[in-house]
């Protein structure tokens, strides 16, 4: 992988790694307490929150990955095979 694409990437594995810490701090603090324990609507919620960002943050590395791919290569190979015999 190249440089910018790999910096990309790290950027946005800091940033789920930022998500799930910050899922861990709330889920911690909502299950210490006994007297202001978290209720399993609230640990969803948390949960929800947790998909939501990290699969957005997957969908668009993979977006930046494929839109940066060069498929010139593969689009000359794929003439070259499709064209009408005679």
């Amino acid at each position: 992988m190249n440089d910018p694409i790999q910096e990309h990437v790290n950027m946005e594995i800091a940033k789920i790694e930022r998500l799930i810490q910050d899922f861990k701090e709330k889920f911690a603090a909502g299950t210490t307490d006994a007297d202001n324990f978290m209720n399993i609507s609230q640990i969803e919620l948390l949960w929800s929150e947790l998909q939501s960002g990290t699969n957005n943050i997957y969908s668009d590395m993979i977006r930046k990955m494929m839109s940066e791919v060069d498929e010139s290569e593969l689009i000359r190979k794929k003439k070259v095979t499709t064209e009408p015999k005679e």
